[in-house]
């Protein structure tokens, strides 16, 4: 049971319309352990009374119904409306159908949407008569028939009966009432109080503007940095809707059609750009309103700024979670669903996919999901760096190992990953030499470094990551298999950007927003530009996908993204999306024949050899990786191996 006795002496008025209603009031406040002034006032004296309540220390007002209203434009304090359930209203027409064939409803049509769609199927003929002020009822209701059923509140019921107009009274529910009383004493409290009441609170802040309205979009409560942003009065406002003081809100209305949240929308109200966040406010499932917090984007920079100066994220430290990784499509759905079951676990997870479709992110998600969560995380692109080089960072070395090591030798990043997560990214690209040293790690959970004889255990897991097709390489001999069926435990195929269109333009329009921000301007896509770049095939993925974004909101001129810019960007790009001609090899990743097989094994398949294509290049290494089709990561591994088995072949430098 609540207990507010402390509240005595805080100022709330209740003022009602009827002495039945009087009567529901003080009921409520008797369980509630409340006591304040509660009002009975008529039509008339209705905005003296209000006003003599604020003159006696009123801090909130509670009113019902269209009487609410009133009071709102004749004082300086919030008032919080006690309404109608739509239950109730569905269940009035329905009593009122049993009294007559023609139902007046006054007010309402916000609670009404619904019912007046169907009014086909109940039978009876509705008559909506639009929201008026209390003046001017008597005047509507002495125009109805006298066979007519009126459904309204007690002052409507008054006015029927005096004009012989059968009458079904709408009272307001006793927890509505309740909830009115909890939402004014969190105010006055300037704290949550109860679980219903918590959300109405704009609590002052410095930083955050506030507002709060209720299901139909009219404002209950402003703090006083919305009121300064606004240029609107903190405690008048709440006369008004939310379409009439910012209607450049949008995303409010959509809170109130669907339930859900509008996070990070940017919007511009006079020369300011805003950041701001549109959240319902829900009892059990059902919507009480919306509250809409939003900042200055410049604000929101100059915060970003300092945080990354005071909290520089350290290196082996995961900062992507599952959660962060967009996917609307069933076939994210899916790979998310199963990579938080593989969080789960401590198998060694293989994840494969396109170049540019977030490997790395998924790898750093399973991580934060994981019992490992709180150890490092600690990540390598095998493709980076050549054969001695990729052994020494994986294992460490010891003093003196080689010419140029640190004396005091070097942890490798196995160990720096002990107890936590080790991500291999571009596993496929490993030299067949540091394969079994791998598979040795592995098996026995054991490192030895470079030029070491003691073996060190780690504890780690181990996520792999590729966009090579390894089953591929393992027959052509370049991969050995015992490593590949020890790294593909669990298997993690990211679907390309081509495959998850539903996808494509909510990830641009998160890009654009981040855009908007960063360059103080509300950009947005032209219908047509959506239509593009749904269209487009993305062979880079989201990483293109991104910078595509990046680019447009430089040379744009106009905020509005046109299909003009997207087009230009495509026909720019044309030649990574046109299929090229089928070189006769056995290994291709997918439709767009990519070449599938670690480019170091090319070298058997083209019509070069190393030294035809250096003698071809007149020995330069760029142009020679170049004729060969190779990255000069690995047309340098090659090198290696040449020189190793005693060959000497002179080359310049690029």
């Amino acid at each position: 049971m609540e207990n507010r006795e402390h509240l005595k002496e805080k100022k709330i008025a209740i003022i009602t319309s009827d002495l039945q209603g009087s009567e529901a009031v003080r009921q409520v406040l008797h369980t509630m352990h409340i006591t304040c002034p509660v009002i009975y006032s008529g039509l008339g004296a209705l905005p003296s009374t209000a006003k003599e309540q604020v003159r006696r220390g009123a801090g909130v007002i509670i009113a019902f119904g269209m009487f609410a209203k009133i009071v709102r434009q004749n004082v300086d304090v919030p008032v919080i409306m006690v309404d109608i359930c739509p239950e109730d209203v569905l269940d009035g027409i329905l009593k009122a159908a049993e009294l007559g064939q023609r139902i007046a409803i006054v007010g309402f049509r916000k609670v009404l949407h619904d019912v007046f769609r169907i009014r086909s199927l109940l039978n009876v003929e509705l008559l909506d008569i639009p929201t008026v002020m209390p003046e001017e009822l008597p005047e509507v209701i002495a125009g109805l028939k006298k066979d007519d059923v009126l459904v309204g509140g007690y002052y409507q019921a008054d006015l029927a009966r005096q004009y012989g107009i059968s009458c079904v009274v709408l009272k307001p529910r006793y927890e509505e009432i309740r909830k009115a009383i909890s939402m004014a004493c969190s105010y006055l409290e300037g704290q949550d109080s109860t679980q219903t009441a918590e959300p109405f609170n704009a609590a002052e802040s410095s930083v955050y503007a506030s507002i709060t309205v209720d299901r139909f979009g009219s404002i209950i409560m402003m703090n006083r940095l919305a009121s300064e942003y606004l240029g609107v009065s903190q405690l008048t406002a709440v006369s008004f809707s939310m379409e009439d003081v910012c209607p450049q809100f949008t995303r409010v209305k959509d809170v109130i059609a669907n339930h859900r949240s509008y996070m990070n929308q940017i919007t511009k109200i006079d020369e300011k750009t805003f950041l701001y966040h549109a959240e319902p406010v829900v009892n059990g499932e059902e919507l009480q309103g919306v509250t809409v917090t939003f900042q200055d984007v410049n604000t929101v920079l100059r915060a970003e700024a300092s945080i990354r100066r005071k909290l520089t994220v350290p290196s082996n430290q995961a900062q992507y979670s599952l959660d962060q990784i967009f996917g609307r499509s069933a076939s994210m759905t899916q790979v998310l669903r199963l990579a938080l079951k593989y969080a789960s676990v401590e198998e060694t997870v293989l994840i494969l996919g396109e170049t540019g479709v977030g490997k790395e992110l998924f790898a750093q998600g399973i991580h934060q999901a994981s019992a490992r969560k709180k150890g490092p995380f600690v990540a390598i692109n095998c493709a980076s760096l050549p054969e001695s080089i990729l052994e020494s960072e994986l294992f460490g070395y010891v003093k003196g190992a080689f010419t140029g090591a640190d004396r005091d030798g070097k942890r490798g990043l196995f160990e720096q990953a002990h107890t936590g997560t080790i991500f291999l990214d571009e596993i496929g690209e490993i030299p067949m030499g540091i394969q079994g040293k791998l598979l040795r790690v592995l098996q026995e959970r054991t490192i030895r470094r470079v030029g070491g004889e003691k073996s060190t255990p780690v504890d780690i897991r181990v996520i792999a990551a590729t966009n090579r097709d390894l089953v591929c390489m393992v027959k052509e001999g370049n991969f050995r298999s015992d490593l590949y069926f020890r790294i593909n435990v669990l298997g993690l195929k990211i679907p390309p950007l081509r495959e998850r269109r539903d996808d494509i333009v909510p990830l641009a329009e998160e890009f654009l927003a981040e855009a908007s921000v960063r360059n103080h301007r509300v950009y947005y896509f032209s219908e047509e530009a959506e239509d593009l770049l749904r269209e487009y095939s993305w062979p880079g993925n989201i990483r293109e996908l991104q910078n595509m974004v990046r680019r447009l909101t430089v040379i744009s001129d106009e905020e509005e993204i046109g299909g003009g810019l997207i087009r230009d960007y495509i026909a720019e790009n044309r030649r990574l999306t046109e299929p090229e001609e089928d070189s006769g090899g056995a290994c291709h990743q997918n439709s767009r024949k990519e070449k599938s097989c670690p480019a170091d094994i090319l070298d058997s398949r083209t019509s070069y050899t190393l030294e035809e294509a250096l003698a071809a290049a007149g020995n330069n290494r760029k142009k020679a990786a170049e004729l060969m089709g190779v990255s000069r990561a690995t047309f340098y591994r090659m090198l290696e191996r040449e020189a190793a088995a005693g060959k000497n072949i002179g080359v310049t430098e690029p």
